[in-house]
């Protein structure tokens, strides 16, 4: 014979049914996520199946990831890294997941540009996971250059590496503050140090460095306005990277309509027009009057011997100032870098 129950002691027994039913589905959902290998959030139990569905997109860089040599294959490669269609995503967090497994070779540019994408990601709430390479010498130098804090392995993050005695990253956002100013002070008499044995400021160094900062703060949108100075010592001569994720320099010039009709009218493809704004042929989009003078002082220090093998990339163009034969615009329906990217070397001779 059923029991009778009266009101609250049929509600207490109905919320005891409902507490036991939720926690077998809690407990399902934390035995699929972790066989997905996901840091177990308490996620809807309706989005779980998406979840372990979306995760298996994993975004596949080329063999080939030395982005001043393959340019195209790793701009593609930024691209899908930065499209939110390849995203994880839950009530609580989002991933962004990339196969290393498969790629031979890798530079110090892509480590400088995978790190600036992965400070934007984070600052927009998406976690960066992936794998190591197979290849041992691509495994090592990422473990060395510190990239590996950046991502997640699993449900674990990446361990801090120890500190390099080789790589150093400095980073920053918004307006250039003091605190700016010392730390990218210090990268340089390091590097000199590196060069000459003695720790000392180089001016003319550090008034690049500050103009390309601040360029890239000028260029950027993302959240923060973030960039990030890399330095590499090597052989005989210092390596430079400045990295920002933002609009790039062509997207942000202020060309008047005579000068944009000149342009059109005298076919400047799209590197020969940014050359032109290294020589302050157009304004920037900001319309600021102390703003745009540093793509000129940059263009300078390139040529007097300050700096050498200066590369900018940026939106559709590589602007290489060593060797302007170099210098292209890429091919139509190539992928865009969304952002500026600046790659030179310091030597005994830039110094002395």
């Amino acid at each position: 014979m059923r029991k009778l129950y009266q009101a609250h002691k049929f509600r207490e027994r109905q919320r005891i049914r409902r507490k036991k039913y939720e926690r077998k589905i809690l407990n399902r959902q934390a035995r699929l996520l972790s066989v997905a290998k996901l840091p177990i959030k308490m996620a809807k139990v309706k989005d779980t199946e998406a979840i372990l569905g979306r995760f298996s997109i994993k975004v596949i860089p080329p063999r080939d990831l030395r982005t001043l040599e393959n340019t195209e294959e790793c701009l593609n490669f930024f691209r899908d890294m930065r499209d939110p269609r390849n995203r994880v995503e839950s009530p609580t967090t989002n991933y962004v997941s990339m196969d290393l497994s498969d790629i031979v070779t890798i530079d110090y540019a892509t480590i400088s540009i995978l790190t600036a994408i992965s400070d934007d990601l984070k600052a927009n709430g998406v976690i960066l996971s992936g794998n190591f390479p197979k290849d041992q010498a691509c495994k090592n130098f990422i473990a060395e250059s510190g990239f590996l804090s950046h991502m997640y392995f699993g449900n674990k993050k990446g361990e801090k590496a120890k500190h390099s005695d080789l790589i150093f990253f400095e980073k920053g956002s918004g307006k250039l503050s003091e605190r700016d100013s010392i730390k990218i002070g210090e990268l340089i008499k390091g590097a000199v140090e590196y060069l000459t044995g003695k720790k000392k400021h180089h001016q003319q160094l550090r008034t690049v460095i500050l103009e390309i900062c601040g360029n890239a703060i000028e260029h950027a949108s993302t959240k923060d306005r973030q960039w990030l100075l890399g330095v590499k010592l090597e052989n005989e001569k210092v390596q430079f990277t400045i990295a920002d994720v933002g609009k790039g320099i062509l997207d942000t010039l202020h060309r008047k309509y005579t000068k944009i009709l000149g342009d059109l009218f005298n076919s400047r493809s799209d590197h020969e027009v940014l050359a032109r704004a290294f020589v302050q042929k157009y304004g920037s989009s900001t319309k600021e009057v102390n703003r745009n003078k540093g793509l000129p002082a940059i263009k300078e220090a390139s040529e007097n011997g300050t700096i050498v093998n200066l590369v900018a990339i940026t939106n559709n163009v590589v602007l290489n100032f060593g060797n302007p034969a170099l210098s292209r615009t890429l091919s139509k329906g190539a992928p865009r870098f969304r952002g500026t990217f600046y790659q030179w070397e310091i030597n005994k001779d830039c110094i002395s």
